[in-house]
């Protein structure tokens, strides 16, 4: 039968399990396709780590691995606040969707060259682990690999608002054959560079195929089934998102970029060999949340009468494919750092535990985030990622000196903790279906004297 929400708007018709019939399929194809990516390069990026272990040395290993932190820091400095504009506008923009994403991608090259100029020009600043990318031709090659890593990150998020999410794994999967295969070609000859330029030249295999897929294919369809009298959001509408959810971003990216740079500041390369690796497995499980959290994101926006129902689908399913993983992970964390070598497990398991622990805090969190984004509530996504941020790199600080590597990994479970217990009262008006949707999180209608998108 078809019901009806709180504001007399007539909702899709529902399963008997409580989900819509029709609605939901595109938000667990897409949520499943990118949570398919996150495994698949989980294992890849693993596989990868593993190899480089074999191959170079922990010294060279931990240089890379610094450098790859450096760059993925730069570029999400700015790639990272549009992801979100990008997952919430790109399914309403119909056809303005190319000039849309046309200036995304020119504001953010802007942004990206003019940050990683200024890490260049601050690079004594940084470490002895950076004093491989001095001279021009170097600096030229970081600035080429953080400008295709923004690019990368970017494509992410556009395949995600073309409800086209089923192209991400084809993507991220030619990136992480293709870095392997060149990681193992490289170390015979420039063993002290080969981890980070395998990474860097890598994103090429990714960004102009289906760079080219977007152009040609994705966005003629979305602007072929746009409808005819639709209005894109204007400048202003976005500008308001923006303000709200990229502030949190650069909170979010700090946790997630600056953290790493950190710690490999602050410890020898052959330690943050082994942080870098288990950071890797844990941002692995963070984006199984994330990725299904997205993906409700752009279903609710373009379907906010279905937030409820959404919602709750999202949240069963990802509890079922990621606490058991969270949970074995923990048991088995010396089993699984045995695979790249000795020293491993004995250094790193304990940090493996700490984040498996968090990885459940996690999925509550995600799932939160990405109602609030659906409806364009960014500012209260910002204030509890702001919050995080602050917790995890205060007990970073404070717990690094007495537990080590191991440090980090409780300080992210204390903090993940209390912005989950922040975020339930919300979350459960969601899942009641008590948060009606308010005009935010409606597809923004026209504001007065705000220039649409040309």
């Amino acid at each position: 039968m078809t019901t009806t929400s709180a504001h007399g708007a007539a909702t899709q018709p529902e399963s008997p399990g409580g989900l819509p019939s029709d609605g939901g399929a595109p938000l667990f194809r897409n949520g499943y396709a990118l949570m398919l990516n996150t495994v698949v390069s989980g294992a890849l990026g693993l596989g990868y780590w593993w190899l480089a272990a074999l191959y170079y040395s922990k010294g060279d290993m931990g240089r890379g691995s610094a450098a790859i932190a450096a760059m993925k820091l730069l570029s999400s400095l700015t790639a990272l606040g549009f992801t979100g504009a990008l997952a919430r506008f790109v399914p309403v923009a119909g056809r303005a969707t190319g000039r849309l994403l046309a200036r995304a991608y020119g504001v953010n090259a802007l942004a990206s060259t003019a940050i990683t100029l200024v890490f260049l020009a601050g690079l004594p600043l940084w470490g002895s682990h950076y004093d491989f990318l001095r001279g021009w031709m170097r600096a030229i090659g970081f600035l080429a690999a953080v400008l295709g890593w923004s690019w990368l990150t970017l494509q992410d998020g556009v395949l995600i608002g073309l409800r086209a999410a089923v192209w991400v794994p084809v993507g991220n999967l030619s990136f992480s054959v293709g870095k392997a295969v060149l990681l193992v070609l490289l170390a015979g000859s420039i063993p002290a560079t080969g981890v980070f330029v395998s990474w860097g030249a890598a994103v090429a295999l990714s960004v102009v195929p289906i760079g080219l897929l977007i152009v040609r294919r994705l966005v003629p369809r979305q602007i072929a089934e746009a409808e005819p009298g639709a209005t894109p959001p204007s400048v202003r509408q976005i500008g308001r998102f923006l303000a709200g959810d990229y502030t949190g971003s650069v909170f979010n990216l700090v946790v997630t970029y600056f953290v790493p740079v950190l710690v490999a500041a602050r410890v020898s390369a052959d330690q943050n060999a082994v942080y870098y690796i288990i950071n890797t497995i844990g941002g692995t499980l963070d984006l199984l949340a994330v990725n299904m959290a997205a993906s409700l994101t752009v279903e609710s926006a373009r379907r906010p009468a279905l937030l409820g129902a959404h919602t709750r689908g999202a949240l069963l399913r990802m509890a079922w494919v990621t606490l058991p993983c969270f949970a074995l992970l923990g048991l088995l964390a010396p089993q699984v750092l045995d695979v790249f070598g000795t020293g491993y497990a004995e250094a790193g398991a304990p940090l493996l535990r700490w984040l498996a622990a968090a990885g459940f805090t996690r999925v509550l969190i995600e799932v939160y985030f990405g109602t609030l984004r659906a409806r364009t509530r960014t500012r209260q996504v910002a204030l509890l990622q702001g919050l995080m941020c602050g917790l995890v790199l205060a007990l970073s600080l404070v717990l690094m000196p007495r537990m080590g590597i191991a440090g980090v990994g409780a300080a992210v479970l204390a903090s993940q903790s209390v912005v989950a217990l922040c975020a339930l009262p919300g979350l459960l008006k969601v899942l009641r279906g008590v948060a009606d949707p308010t005009p935010a999180a409606q597809p923004a209608p026209p504001v007065p004297d705000a220039p649409t998108l040309p």
